[in-house]
């Protein structure tokens, strides 16, 4: 059946099966589409938001600034205007998304419980905005398309952190005395967010570099991330920044040994499991040698306390971007009883996850992202590019660095939308049989 005039999604017929974008039509993309895409993808990272006019800090990450907010709404308004024929197409392709539309669909179940009610209908809302501009994304380029739009995007606030740095140090660099060695942030509100974006940037020029063409490119680029990672003063980024060098060898033997591909991944899991006892059973040590502290800059204590406020409400949670929303809730006495005056969140996924959504929402989420995670690493089984394995490195990256920085469903994020966006990859691999959407 011809597909209707519009934009050329080319769904295949089936209306209970995923439906791809044919190979003819998805190459055909107006600049000013990919232009917009990547507009969104950036401003999902927060680069530039200290440029926004508006009130910063704990208000800021509660309620929004005007500004972003109205801005989110033009171009989620934009989005709606490229899918206006094919909007019921893609909800049904979100249906179909089970991981997904679980854990949204317990988010918003969770306005019945919240303590914070208006911010958790109007946080869902933007969620739920991201989810359905990921799966717009995930949709409507292939896998190697989706690479090629996130290295522009990190391309664009990593070269702009590092002219805000050399060009405006005010602005791009921090400290928070004089006696503190100055880290850099560049365009973003704080260098943990710089790092943490300079490591996904080298996990996709590592791929890069599996590459036969534009090694010298991907190695320049290489080199400029790890020299960013540095000065961030960011410990988190340069353990992992490490660990991808260790990793490389591995993922290149893996895709360049067809037959020995199981066999490589058990000496690679050998290999980092010792190395993760080793940390474990050396943790003081492994810190102090990394200038850090054992209780991880407060961390561990903000862990610790947390569990208190989840003894609460165990199951059902305190409701979606609820407990963190005010300074006058559960979050106002957590801040105070931490010391952590200016926390958002409890830096790890897991336990943020289970303050807002309870003990089911961690358990949904976990059983869709290892589902999730066995489908990505099938597709690098059977796939010979860099694109195949770039979800399961993804999906690494994403819990990996949720110990100590991510947080789980974060609305209009970067992370989030990648992740939904690899969860209709791995969907749509199982469905298909087969690595099409590799490209």
């Amino acid at each position: 059946m011809p597909n209707p005039p519009g934009i050329p999604f080319a769904f295949q017929p089936s209306a209970e099966r995923l439906r791809l974008a044919s190979a003819d039509h998805i190459a055909k993309k107006s600049l000013a589409e990919k232009a917009f895409v990547v507009c969104v993808l950036v401003l999902s990272t927060t680069a530039f938001v200290n440029l926004l006019p508006g009130e910063s800090g704990i208000e800021y990450e509660e309620q929004g600034k005007l500004f972003a907010r109205i801005l989110w709404s033009l171009l989620y308004l934009v989005m709606l205007v490229y899918v206006r024929k094919r909007v019921w197409e893609l909800l049904r392709l979100m249906w179909q998304n089970k991981p997904v539309i679980l854990l949204l669909g317990w988010a918003g179940l969770s306005i019945a419980w919240s303590i914070d009610r208006q911010v958790t209908i109007r946080h869902f809302i933007a969620l739920f905005l991201s989810s359905f501009f990921a799966v717009y994304f995930s949709v409507r380029y292939s896998l190697r398309e989706q690479v090629r739009l996130v290295s522009t995007t990190l391309a664009i606030v990593i070269v702009s952190s590092v002219g805000a740095c050399l060009l405006f140090p005010k602005y791009g660099i921090y400290a928070e005395s004089a006696l503190d060695e100055p880290s850099w942030q560049g365009v973003f509100s704080g260098k943990n967010m710089l790092g943490k974006f300079a490591i996904l940037a080298a996990l996709i020029l590592f791929l890069y570099l599996l590459r036969e063409k534009r090694r010298m490119a991907a190695g320049a680029g290489i080199v400029l991330v790890f020299l960013v990672i540095l000065l961030t003063r960011s410990k988190t980024p340069l353990v992992y920044f490490v660990a991808g060098i260790l990793a490389f060898p591995f993922v290149r033997a893996f895709l360049r040994n067809p037959g020995m591909k199981k066999k490589i991944a058990t000496i690679a899991l050998l290999v980092f499991s010792g190395l993760a006892a080793w940390t474990y059973y050396n943790w003081e040590n492994f810190t102090y040698a990394l200038g850090k502290d054992p209780e991880l800059t407060g961390r561990v204590g903000l862990w610790a306390l947390s569990m208190t406020w989840i003894a609460d409400r165990p199951f059902v949670g305190h409701g979606y971007d609820a407990f963190w929303s005010d300074y006058y809730g559960p979050a106002a006495d957590f801040r105070a009883a931490s010391g952590w005056l200016v926390a958002t969140h409890a830096h790890n996924g897991f336990i943020n996850l289970w303050l807002d959504l309870g003990a089911i929402g961690v358990l949904i989420f976990a059983v869709g992202a290892a589902v999730t995670y066995r489908r990505s690493l099938e597709l690098a089984k059977t796939s010979a590019s860099m694109q195949g394995i770039w979800p399961v490195s993804f999906l690494t990256f994403y819990l990996l660095y949720s110990i100590t920085e991510t947080s789980f469903l974060s609305r209009s994020d970067l992370l989030w939308i990648l992740y939904v966006a690899t969860v209709l990859a791995g969907q749509r691999f199982i469905e298909r049989g087969q690595v099409e959407v590799v490209g």
